[in-house]
């Protein structure tokens, strides 16, 4: 069968076909990494080069495109535009950056920026050339969200206020990666929820705080990996429970007279409660890694899926290796971060419904598409940034379909052969400054350090509460019930970030509602905290406490922790 990059494709079979196991040094970190059988049929599958990085620098450098907890007062780059926006894209960021409204209508073309291709310069070096004058997305979010302004990569929303990312929802506040649910404070990752305050990773439930790794939870607070538990406090791995108090069965008039004198509206109480589950969690057994209804998988958080290695995050996936942070429904993958939806897809990161996609940012509805950032509905594209319903484009230019593929056949010979085909964009071509990344997170590095790897770093500003006097969180009441709308007038400074934050009357009538205590930090510093519970993304060799065979551990045995592995623990804990 003919091909349409006859060049490329004789070039990249040769390499894959003298392709074998191997070790090599990675040309970021300088350690030492292998490129697996396993490896290699991806590779091979996907008709790209083996990588230069190891598989953790991989991960930092496509989690360094993602912010999900900071947003920053940045200027509008629409001309004749003086308005501040609230945006992700911290100020430091010298890329082209137009608030939602304008990014999103016709008033500008992505196609008056258009570059030729040369052969005298090399790929990354030509678009870093595009990137620094297309405009890019102040606020990347769905054109269907109401009063929802501090709404980040949000679809279908409503009554959201600081929320990065998430679909199909009402009154979400301070909140990461939340889907299908309402009424919703502090919480990460979070599906199917009514109602719930500081909850990471609970799924189906109603009315619960501080419910992690849950799920089919209802009227609950403190549970860790609990399962279709109702009238619960303080709980881990129940299954089927009622009126349970710290895995103690009580009667359901026992149990309510004891929560009831509980106060969780004051701050002392909540902490005291919150410090002593913790505790509790480490006097019970705790899954090594949490993987369900899934078959010869590895990794950490893996449900309904087959065939998965080294992945965290990910539900329904078929056939991935190295994918992490949030992966749903995505077959025949390899190295992604935030994606799903698809198929054939190699070094992305939040690509969704796409089909065939290498080395690409924020796009969707891509079908055959290569570097590309902030695409949708695209085929054949190649190096392109903001085209909608495109085809044939390189460096944003269009081409008919016979001078597209010649073009491109020239451009990813030249690229295999110096060595940048295979690889995703540098970090410095991120939308976001590293210390405000997912990948600071995960992977931490100090100010120092980037700069001299030329990654944009956002310092620090002096407080500034504007016109409002500040007060510190410890001058806060103490108990939700002494609390008011007055609070809403002051600049709160954090209890540890020693940074200032507001309160709103929206979210004070929820904690009056439900009785919780005031929050003493900002939003950001509370996201950073749930992100913790993650750990990273890595498991490591540790001994079960029960059958004492070798198991792979998103735990460390050190931190106090008892483990169970998957087989002892679902014998136990069905």
């Amino acid at each position: 069968m003919p091909t349409e990059t006859p060049k490329f494709d004789e070039l990249i079979d040769k390499i894959l076909m003298e392709l074998k196991p191997h070790s090599k040094i990675c040309t970021e970190c300088k350690f030492e990494f292998s490129v697996e059988i396993e490896d290699i049929a991806f590779l091979k599958m996907l008709r790209v080069p083996p990588p230069s990085l190891c598989p953790t620098c991989r991960s930092q450098r496509r989690l360094s495109f993602a912010n999900y907890s900071s947003i920053y007062k940045r200027k509008c780059n629409v001309p004749g535009h003086e308005d501040i926006m609230i945006s992700p894209v911290a100020p430091v960021m010298p890329w082209v950056t137009y608030d939602h409204e304008t990014y999103y209508s016709d008033a500008w073309s992505p196609y008056s920026y258009g570059l030729n291709t040369s052969t005298e310069q090399s790929f990354f070096g030509q678009f870093l050339n595009l990137l620094k004058v297309v405009p890019q997305p102040g606020v990347r979010k769905g054109p269907d969200s109401i009063n929802s302004d501090y709404g980040f990569y949000v679809q279908s929303v409503k009554d959201c206020y600081y929320v990065f990312g998430g679909k199909h929802l009402e009154n979400v506040m301070f909140s990461s990666a939340i889907y299908d649910s309402r009424n919703i404070i502090d919480s990460f990752l979070v599906r199917d929820v009514d109602t719930g305050y500081d909850n990471v990773s609970l799924n189906e439930s109603f009315k619960c705080v501080n419910c992690y790794f849950s799920s089919n939870c209802i009227d609950s607070k403190f549970m860790y990996d609990c399962r279709n538990c109702s009238d619960c406090f303080g709980c881990v791995n129940l299954r089927n429970k009622k009126y349970c108090y710290f895995n103690e069965q009580y009667s359901k008039e026992e149990y309510f007279k004891k929560v009831n004198e509980i106060d969780l509206g004051s701050r002392k109480v909540y902490l005291d409660f919150k410090e002593k589950f913790f505790e509790f969690i480490k006097r019970n057994p705790v899954r090594a890694v949490r993987i369900q209804n899934s078959e010869n998988v590895s990794g950490n958080d893996i449900k309904n899926s087959k065939n998965c290695h080294n992945v965290f995050g990910v539900k329904g996936g078929q056939n991935l290796r190295y994918a992490n942070f949030i992966i749903v429904d995505l077959k025949d993958s390899m190295d992604v971060s935030h994606s799903g939806f698809g198929v054939n897809y190699y070094e992305t990161q939040n690509v969704t419904s796409s089909s065939d996609v290498k080395f690409s940012f924020s796009c969707k509805e891509i079908v055959n598409g290569e570097y590309l950032i902030t695409c949708t509905n695209c085929i054949n594209c190649f190096g392109c940034i903001g085209l909608k319903n495109a085809s044939y484009c390189i460096f944003n230019k269009q081409y008919s379909e016979e001078e597209y593929f010649e073009k491109l056949d020239e451009i990813k010979t030249k690229m295999l052969t110096n060595g940048e085909y295979g690889e995703f964009f540098p970090m410095s071509f991120s939308p976001v400054a590293y210390n405000s990344s997912f990948a600071n997170i995960v992977y931490p590095m100090n100010e120092e350090d980037a700069l001299s790897r030329s990654i944009f770093w956002q310092s620090e500003n002096n407080i500034n509460t504007g016109n409002l006097k500040a007060i510190r969180a410890s001058d806060l009441p103490d108990n939700i019930s002494d609390a008011n709308k007055d609070l809403c007038d002051f600049a709160v400074i954090g209890k540890i970030s020693e940074k200032p934050f507001r309160l709103t009357e929206r979210e004070i009538d929820f904690y009056v509602r439900n009785k919780i205590a005031l929050p003493i930090d900002t939003p950001q510093k509370r996201m950073l905290e749930r992100f913790k519970l993650f750990n990273d993304f890595k498991v490591r060799k540790e001994y079960c406490d029960l059958c004492k065979k070798e198991t792979l551990s998103n735990y460390r045995k050190s931190d106090g922790y008892i483990l169970y592995c998957d087989s002892c623990y679902k014998a136990n804990f069905s």
